[in-house]
């Protein structure tokens, strides 16, 4: 269906109209637009408009390919994937991501403001299609930490790949949409070589020793879960990269300092019991604003033990 460009007369709003009809009902205030006297209003200029909503309307259809084995993705994010995961992933979306460009590209200044919002709608809703199909909070949660992950490593590098400014602000626009739409989402949009040359190569120190000393796998769900909890919420949020930057530089120390205590094993069986565990169960249950409080706690316990009082 071929579409254009309008804005509503009556309550302003930009949106898209079907050619070939006279009449519609804006979707904004709900009052009958008369097309046939504003079409013969639209100039030839506008023909980079139908190219922009043509392309919009690809965007739109493909949002959700665009989520498809995104856990997939999210499990398999590492420091020695990333590099050909993105590139699967940007491979398997090419057809995305250029209608977005493309779309961009021939956007007018006046119509960019809805072209923004529509396709920050479009992945939104996208979502929030596979919220609505769960049950369990704990469920929701969990899906939510991975999309806000997925979106943080996948898409919006993606978007950012396109190199322009339009892009660019695109991607904060997606950013302040997806928060406002879920709680405890607030994401930050960077690209690629900024994710590849920082948290990306972190290790989670003190929660890697700990699962070490009491035997558990390399990628045991505790150490998962809470790697994913910093790459994806807690790098996502305002403070979240300082923290995160403060917390490796002195991580080393305290694992390094541990290791020298003579009661070493009971001091990581401690850490479990009193730190590590209730993490993963807040992360669980998607209280991420109890596991930031607890795992800082952690650290500043460790701090005054192993740096304060030295």
């Amino acid at each position: 269906m071929e579409t254009i460009l309008i804005k509503c007369p009556h309550c302003n709003e930009e949106m898209q109209a079907p050619t070939g009809r006279e009449t519609i009902i804006c979707m904004f205030c709900g009052k009958s637009i008369d097309l046939t006297s504003m079409m013969t209003t639209v100039s030839k200029e506008n023909y980079d408009a139908e190219k922009c909503y043509n392309n919009l309307n690809k965007v739109i259809e493909g949002a959700d390919k665009a989520f498809e084995n995104y856990r997939v993705y999210v499990r398999g994010f590492k420091r020695d994937t990333y590099q050909d995961l993105f590139e699967d992933y940007k491979a398997n979306n090419y057809g995305f991501f250029t209608a977005i460009k493309n779309c961009l590209l021939s956007a007018s200044e006046d119509s960019l403001d809805g072209v923004y919002h529509q396709i920050s709608r479009a992945l939104i809703m996208s979502h929030q299609r596979e919220l609505d199909q769960l049950k369990r909070k704990s469920d929701k949660s969990t899906i939510q930490m991975d999309k806000n992950m997925f979106m943080v490593v996948f898409v919006l590098p993606s978007i950012k790949e396109i190199r322009s400014q339009k892009a660019d602000i695109l991607a904060d626009e997606i950013c302040k949409e997806w928060g406002k739409a879920f709680k405890d989402s607030n994401i930050l949009a960077s690209d690629y070589d900024s994710i590849s040359d920082g948290f990306k190569r972190k290790l989670c120190y003190v929660t890697t020793a700990v699962c070490r000393n009491l035997h558990l796998e390399e990628n045991c769900e505790a150490l998962r879960l809470i790697k994913e909890f910093r790459d994806g919420y807690l790098a996502s949020t305002k403070d979240g990269g300082a923290m995160i930057d403060a917390y490796y530089d002195i991580a080393p120390t305290l694992v390094k300092r541990i290791e020298k205590d003579a009661s070493a094993e009971e001091k990581y069986v401690w850490l479990w019991n009193q730190y590590i565990q209730p993490c993963v169960e807040f992360i669980k249950a998607g209280e991420n604003e109890a596991c930031c409080e607890k795992y800082c706690e952690m650290v500043n316990a460790l701090k005054d033990e192993y740096v304060r009082s030295r």
